[in-house]
């Protein structure tokens, strides 16, 4: 496997500034702002001129650099099924690469204080979760902070899932900081010192497998660590892969999430989990989020499903932005027409929830 090093990835990066503005109609940022530099390809255009020196490095271009939510939404690899990894591993190192150059991004210093403040964690306030203990078990539990924080009020049923599948952890549930912020940031470095640490400390547990609870979580151990250099022994399970069909009795939304649909391709998993009552599709809605007839999954969860924002903290974004990008996913759950939203994400699950007092909105266990 090549280094993570912007040098190896050439041949990914001039494929990505190729323009393929077709997809820019489904481009997040694109959409709020209507600023073609939002744009992927242009982004990673102006970059890669800094790069060879044909662009002096401005504040400008390290603000477009830096503003993408990297939600794969919008990119090329969707129309022509490309890789879906290149966009961001080129985007990720050429923040580096900016950074390197003398860029101040403000999310630097926002995230090293945020992480100082909280010794080591952005949400603080997150607490254990008390689930099934057995110290003789060959699996441990990975509570990621974002569930811990967002998805509180569900660790009884989190609890209780795992308590009718008779499954028990080697340790207690205590909350872990996943560090993708780090390379979101361009510090590679960094986020690579702290996913070592992590998976060496699930590795101490002395375990086969590890239970992840976020798509997050399983993206980075799955995919992620390797294009570091960094060896996972032991089997990572994604909770959602373990769970049985999910009925539903009247019309229900899904709301997946980018890590689920676009990193880690879940799109037929969930699809599949939550049946939908029929495959027929209603002839007004959108080419490539369709919705379906009947009482039951009344969304076809696929790649292009829009998200409502980061899953990460973004530190410094542009507010107004994040909230159109927000009231862009809230359209299409509105058209749907259905009582019930069932959300996989936990970082949208309160922003879902405030937006739609009158739904219920559900986190994907309590169902």
């Amino acid at each position: 496997m090549m280094d993570y090093r912007l040098e190896n990835y050439q041949d990914q990066w001039i494929h990505q500034v190729i323009h393929m503005d077709q997809a820019v109609c489904y481009c997040p940022e694109y959409r709020a702002s209507k600023m073609l530099h939002d744009y992927p390809s242009r982004r990673l255009q102006l970059a890669w001129a800094v790069y060879r020196g044909e662009l002096p490095l401005s504040d400008r271009i390290g603000e477009i650099s830096f503003s993408s939510i990297l939600s794969r939404q919008g990119e090329r690899w969707q129309n022509f099924r490309e890789c879906e990894e290149d966009c961001t591993d080129v985007t990720i190192l050429v923040r580096e690469m900016l950074l390197e150059k003398g860029y101040q991004a403000p999310c630097v210093k926002a995230l090293h204080e945020a992480l100082a403040a909280g010794h080591g964690r952005l949400y603080p306030e997150a607490a254990a979760w008390d689930l099934p203990l057995d110290t003789a078990s060959d699996t441990a539990v990975l509570l990621d902070e974002e569930t811990a924080s967002f998805a509180a009020d569900c660790a009884g049923a989190f609890k209780g899932l795992f308590d009718r599948k008779q499954m028990a952890f080697a340790n207690k549930a205590e909350v872990y900081y996943l560090g993708f912020e780090y390379f979101a940031c361009g510090l590679v470095a960094e986020g690579k010192a702290h996913l070592k640490a992590l998976i060496e400390s699930c590795q101490a547990m002395g375990v086969s497998k590890v239970l992840v609870l976020s798509a997050k979580a399983a993206y980075l151990l799955r995919t992620f660590a390797p294009k570091l250099g960094l060896q996972v022994d032991f089997e990572v399970l994604y909770l959602p892969e373990l769970m049985d069909p999910i009925p539903v009795r009247q019309k229900t939304y899904v709301y997946a999430g980018s890590f689920n649909l676009r990193y880690l391709r879940n799109e037929a998993l969930l699809n599949g989990l939550i049946p939908a009552a029929s495959g027929e599709k209603v002839p007004e809605s959108t080419e490539f989020t369709p919705l379906l007839q009947g009482d039951g999954r009344v969304n076809c969860l696929t790649i292009w499903q829009k998200p409502v924002g980061a899953e990460y903290e973004t530190f410094g974004a542009d507010g107004a932005l994040a909230e159109a990008i927000a009231c862009d996913a809230f359209s299409d759950m509105e058209k749907a027409g259905a009582g019930q939203i069932i959300v996989f994400e936990p970082t949208a699950l309160t922003k879902i929830r405030e937006r739609f007092p009158e739904k219920q909105v559900f986190y994907y266990t309590e169902v």
